[in-house]
């Protein structure tokens, strides 16, 4: 099984791996350490994710609202292609919107 990872950078958060519902339900505690650190307008990089099925489109949901509960901004970019499709299917174009490429930072 493919593991998922989420991760701190400088503008936000980077999610990597294989969000679905085996990799899903160890991510949320992960959400709620790297909240407090997040800058006001974070950006999500979506670029190393390789699959991704409805319970890692909740995530992204979770995440986004956690966010915004906190009074801050979250944009989503280099969103798979994958994702695409369950955007779309879910009415989610507002919450999930590719905001362009992510910027490279030299972490890993």
């Amino acid at each position: 099984m493919a593991e998922a990872r989420l991760h701190a950078t400088p503008e936000g958060i980077a999610i990597s791996g294989t969000l679905t519902l085996a990799t899903v339900p160890g991510l949320e505690s992960r959400i709620r350490t790297l909240l407090p650190g997040l800058p006001a307008r974070a950006r999500a990089d979506l670029g190393e994710v390789t699959r991704i099925d409805s319970a890692g489109v909740a995530l992204l949901v979770t995440l986004w609202r956690r966010v915004h509960e906190q009074g801050g901004e979250l944009d989503f970019h280099s969103i798979p292609q994958g994702l695409a499709p369950l955007v779309e299917l879910y009415d989610l174009q507002s919450v999930i919107a590719d905001s362009g490429p992510a910027t490279q930072t030299g972490t890993a």
